[in-house]
């Protein structure tokens, strides 16, 4: 945790160091305005540890505005970044002064991030349907599974409003969610856990540990997810119905920082009756090969569709069996993998955005 969060502010630190040189130049600015600009470039550095320390005492409403200011900035000075890159290069054929080109960037910079905060609130709703041998003909049964809601400082009430319209629409027997859903302390949220509660799906609700419920404190993220009405699979199983079985462990990010994570796969699921649909939830898609020999369906998150797209298409598909929507991992094995409901980071999105998944099995056995 400690070389994460220097080699974050490193980046961090560069990246306005970066928008330090491109200001000056493009205003050209002197020595008075230039200290100005290193104060609040400075400030917003390091404003993150500001706000978490603010979110720590528990101050909801002061951390709300400190956090969403600093995240949406952060936003902002990626696209900063990424934009005079771009038009760093196309300068090479097409020569800019340096105000102009400073005027382009900021311009290309607004324009993103607002587009991308809007797309935060562009809920997708991906349908996939099933058919199991498991179920008894005729039999159709609905999950809906959610991931990533990361309610905190900035993700609050629209977020669960979102959830709460689909299941009201869809009416699914059944909803899982597969890890940080939790990302902040949670100890003024009540109000949250009781929104949450009010979702009862008839064969109950079943929830995992994502890396961000072990970075804020597991312990209380457990507590609010169980006041949420959540059942907790951590290393375990359980049933959902006389026909499916659902069993989840705890993300690996726990084991990594010391925890006592339930991360063993092979052990949540010892003992299930292979006649049952066997339902395998967990945060990040990646699954042991003899796991994915013994399960019907892969449900995670984590991803966030790489919230840039081209991040998502390029980098991730590298290194998961996607970064959205589903994939066959095996003959007749299936991983669906949510973009998410919130954000962890910035309030943004770019041509990526949050997903929740209806998922019908339909029996023929």
């Amino acid at each position: 945790m400690i070389a994460f969060i220097l080699i974050f502010f490193g980046i961090y630190s560069l990246l306005h160091l970066y928008i330090y040189k491109k200001v000056c130049s493009g205003l050209s600015l002197s020595g008075r305005g230039k200290a100005l600009l290193v104060a609040i470039l400075s400030l917003n550095t390091l404003s993150p540890t500001i706000w978490r320390t603010i979110d720590s005492a528990g101050n909801v409403s002061l951390t709300f505005i400190t956090a969403f200011t600093s995240l949406f900035l952060m936003g902002a000075v990626v696209y900063f970044f990424l934009s005079g890159i771009a038009v760093d290069i196309i300068s090479r054929f097409k020569p800019f002064s340096p105000g102009k080109k400073l005027g382009i960037i900021v311009s290309i910079t607004a324009i993103l991030s607002i587009y991308s905060h809007i797309e935060t609130y562009n809920l997708q709703v991906y349908r996939f349907t099933i058919e199991t041998n498991k179920l008894p003909s005729g039999v159709e049964l609905k999950i809906l599974h959610i991931s990533d809601l990361h309610l905190g400082p900035v993700m609050r009430e629209d977020r669960i409003d979102m959830v709460r319209k689909v299941y009201e629409r869809e009416k699914p027997d059944l909803i899982v969610a597969t890890g940080d859903m939790v990302d902040g302390n949670m100890s003024g949220h009540d109000g949250l856990a009781k929104l949450l509660s009010e979702i009862n799906p008839p064969l109950g609700k079943f929830a995992v540990l994502g890396n961000h419920e072990f970075y804020r404190g597991y312990r209380q993220a457990i507590e609010f997810m169980k006041r949420a009405g959540f059942r907790i699979l951590r290393g375990e199983w359980a049933e959902a119905g006389n026909h499916i079985a659902v069993a989840g462990v705890d993300d690996d990010a726990g084991t990594k920082l010391g925890f006592d994570a339930k991360t063993d796969e092979l052990k949540a699921i010892e003992g299930i009756d292979t006649r049952r649909f066997i339902i395998f939830i967990k945060h990040e898609p990646k699954l042991r090969d003899e796991t994915v020999k013994r399960i019907d369906l892969f449900l995670a998150g984590h991803t966030h569709g790489g919230v840039l797209f081209f991040v998502g298409y390029t980098v991730l598909r590298m290194i998961y069996f996607t970064d959205r929507g589903m994939a066959e991992i095996a003959p007749g094995k299936y991983a669906i993998v949510s973009k998410g409901v919130g954000t962890g980071g910035p309030p943004m999105r770019l041509f990526s955005p949050p997903d929740v998944v209806v998922i019908k099995l339909v029996g023929k056995g």
